[in-house]
């Protein structure tokens, strides 16, 4: 009885502290732009951005100026430690976007890790990727730091050079939008 309350404790604990690691911002343009308009950009970008074989549209919703799309960025350390080769492998995420006129919101969350195994070990999951500074349990051996670091480094670097085109694109008036 002892036990399970410390487990039910440490788990508890865990969940309370350690959320979901998301990257969102509402970004504010033109206030004439329509949410229409908004929305012909986002898509036409997504269109652009993700991998057609790794990726899916998972909600296009003009009406209600939401787009939701899911897909995976295949993760190789930058950086060599003991077991590296066991965590490389591909990590899923979606993206949300949310529009209205003159403004958007992004949302690049659900970030979730496997890894693929290397020579000599076995593949060492983290899944789902949260903001706790300390690596949780992944699914074989010991929790690596260097490699928990090194993943979610990677996955900012990859968000922010999205997020930077995304604005890009945004920006832009659609095709559809020019006077030909």
């Amino acid at each position: 009885m002892g036990k399970l309350i410390i487990l039910i404790t440490t788990f508890g604990g865990m969940l309370v502290f350690s959320q979901e690691l998301k990257y969102e911002e509402v970004v504010k343009l033109d206030s004439t732009i329509t949410k229409d308009e908004l929305f012909n950009r986002a898509r036409s970008w997504i269109g652009r951005t993700f991998n057609k074989n790794t990726s899916s549209i998972d909600i296009e919703d003009k009406k209600e100026g939401e787009i939701t799309a899911s897909g995976i960025i295949d993760y190789r350390n930058k950086k060599r430690y003991y077991g590296s080769g066991c965590v490389e492998g591909p990590i899923r995420l979606s993206l949300s976007i949310f529009l209205k006129d003159g403004k958007y919101k992004y949302s690049f969350h659900s970030f979730t890790h496997k890894g693929s195994g290397g020579y000599g070990c076995r593949r060492t999951d983290y899944g789902l990727i949260t903001n706790s500074e300390k690596a949780p349990q992944p699914s074989w051996g010991e929790p690596n730091e260097k490699a928990w670091k090194d993943i979610k480094d990677f996955i900012y670097e990859n968000v922010m050079l999205n997020v930077n085109d995304l604005k890009n694109a945004m920006n832009r008036p659609h095709a559809t939008s020019n006077d030909w």
